[in-house]
């Protein structure tokens, strides 16, 4: 019986799980993402349900393009 606690990794993508790269998002993607958390702000406010904060906070963000 094994008692390993990370998952098993085999074949060309065995390597270890924190030599895997952290997502990196440009300009275009962060507006994009602000813009659908905004979207989502005003469908969830016609619709009556109730936005996560986290939602509410990047709907706040400016893009990057946009700031000072």
């Amino acid at each position: 019986m094994s008692t390993a606690t990370e998952p098993v990794r085999h074949g060309a993508h065995a390597a270890p799980l924190q030599d895997e790269p952290e997502e990196v998002f440009d300009e275009d993607d962060r507006a994009m993402q602000i813009a659908a958390a905004q979207l989502r702000e005003v469908t969830d406010r016609r619709l009556g349900k109730v936005t996560p904060g986290w939602v509410k906070d990047l709907a706040r963000e400016q893009p990057p393009s946009h700031t000072a």
